[in-house]
C-alpha cells in the first residue's frame, strides 16, 4: 500500500494485539462470573460472586464447581447444557437463591477447555411477588385486628351468660358439663383472638440490654411440667461469654415458649429437646448470636417448608398457625431472624438469631 497524496510508502501498521480485561471489568458486573477447567474446578472467579457468598477473595479458588451450584450435573458444569438453571444456597445462614448459565470455554481447535458460569442472585421480588405477599401479609393484619376487636365484645358477653346459667343449676346437674364444655371452647376462641392481635399488631417493644441465657431458663423452668408430661428429655448446651443483645426479654421469651411448644409437639412420642447457643462470627458482616432448638421428632414435609412461617397455617386441628408467625415478627423488630431446617438424623431444628450490637455489651459484673 502506498501513500498516494504524499508519493512515499506508508508506515507499516503494527500487528494487532489480544485485549487483555483486566480483572476489575468483571470485578464491576452485576453478574457473578466463575470460570472452571476441564475438572469442574473454579479458576477465576470476579468479586460480584465473593459478594453473593460472602467469602474473603480468593477463597473460591480450587473449589469444585458442584460445591459452588449444588446439584448441578457434569454436562451443564461443563457448559453442554445451556439452559439457565437455579441453586438454593445458605451462605454464613442466610438463604439465598442463585439464577445461572453455564457457557463452554474452547481453544483454536473448538476443543473444550472449560466452561464460564454467569450467575445473578434473585428473590421472590424479582417479579414483585414478594412484595405482593407482604401487602397481602399487611392487609390480612390489618383485617385480622379489626375481626379480633369486633368478636371479642360479643364472646365476652356470651361468656358471662354462660357462667351465669351455670351458677343456677345444681351441682349434680349434668347440663353443667355440657355448659363446662362451651367455656372451654370460648377460651379456644379466646385464644386465637389473642392470637390475631399480636399477629396484626405486637405490642411495642422495650428494648435492653438482654442475657438469652436468663431468658431462656425462665423460659425451660415454665416448660418443665409439659416436658416431663410429654417425654421429653432436655439437654442444654450454653455457649460460653455471650454479648448481651439489645431486646425486650418479655417479647424474647415468648419467642421462645412458641419454638419450645412447637418442639414439644413434633415429638408426640416423647424424645430429646436440645437447646443450644454460640455466636457466629463473619469477616464479611455483623456476628450474629443463634440460639437453636433441635428436636428428634417427626421433622418438617419439604413441601410444607416454606409455609410453616405463613399466618394460620397449620398441621394440627387444635392449632392457630400464628405461633410462628409472631415469632417472625417479633424477631424482625430487633433486626433478628427466624430459621428451620430438618435434621439429617431426623427430627429439626428452629434457630433464632440475634444481631450482635455494634458495641455489644458484656454481661453486667455481680455484686458483691
Amino acid at each position: 500500500m502506498r501513500s498516494e497524496a504524499l508519493g512515499r510508502p506508508a508506515e507499516a501498521e503494527p500487528p494487532s494485539r489480544p485485549f487483555l480485561w483486566p480483572s476489575g471489568v468483571l470485578d464491576a458486573l452485576e453478574q457473578g462470573v466463575v470460570a472452571l477447567d476441564r475438572e469442574r474446578r473454579v479458576i477465576y472467579n470476579n468479586r460480584r460472586i465473593e459478594e453473593f457468598l460472602g467469602v474473603e477473595p480468593g477463597t473460591l479458588i480450587g473449589t469444585p464447581g458442584s460445591r459452588l451450584f449444588p446439584g448441578a450435573d457434569a454436562r451443564w458444569l461443563k457448559g453442554a447444557s445451556r439452559e439457565a438453571r437455579e441453586f438454593r444456597l445458605e451462605p454464613e445462614g442466610r438463604e439465598l437463591t442463585l439464577k445461572a448459565e453455564s457457557l463452554p470455554i474452547r481453544d483454536e481447535d473448538g476443543e473444550a477447555v472449560g466452561s464460564v458460569v454467569f450467575a445473578e442472585a434473585i428473590s421472590e421480588s424479582e417479579d414483585g411477588e414478594f412484595q405482593k405477599k407482604i401487602d397481602r401479609l399487611v392487609s390480612l393484619g390489618e383485617l385480622s385486628a379489626y375481626v379480633a376487636h369486633e368478636i371479642r365484645n360479643p364472646l365476652t358477653g356470651i361468656r358471662t351468660t354462660v357462667q351465669f346459667v351455670g351458677s343456677k343449676l345444681k351441682p349434680n346437674d349434668p347440663r353443667r358439663e355440657d355448659l363446662e364444655d362451651v367455656i372451654k371452647e370460648l377460651d379456644r376462641i379466646e385464644q386465637i383472638i389473642t392470637g390475631l392481635l399480636m399477629f396484626a399488631r405486637p405490642p411495642a417493644a422495650r428494648p435492653q440490654p438482654c442475657d438469652v441465657h436468663q431468658v431462656l431458663d425462665k423460659t425451660l423452668d415454665f416448660l418443665e411440667l409439659q416436658l416431663n408430661d410429654a417425654q421429653v428429655t432436655l439437654f442444654k448446651n450454653y455457649g460460653e461469654d455471650l454479648p448481651l443483645v439489645d431486646a425486650d426479654p418479655d417479647l424474647i421469651q415468648q419467642v421462645f415458649l412458641n419454638l419450645c411448644l412447637n418442639a414439644i409437639q413434633a415429638m408426640p412420642q416423647g424424645g430429646e429437646l436440645h437447646v443450644t447457643t454460640g455466636i457466629r462470627r463473619y469477616r464479611t458482616r455483623r456476628s450474629m448470636i443463634d440460639v437453636s432448638f433441635r428436636d428428634t421428632g417427626v421433622g418438617i414435609p419439604r413441601e410444607l417448608m416454606e409455609k410453616i412461617f405463613d399466618p394460620f397455617f397449620t398441621t394440627r386441628s387444635m392449632g392457630t398457625g400464628l405461633g410462628l408467625p409472631v415469632s417472625v415478627q417479633i424477631m424482625r423488630e430487633v433486626g433478628g431472624v427466624v430459621t428451620a431446617k430438618n435434621n439429617a438424623g431426623g427430627g429439626a431444628t428452629l434457630r433464632v438469631s440475634f444481631p450482635v450490637p455494634a458495641e455489644a455489651p458484656g454481661k453486667p459484673e455481680e455484686q458483691p
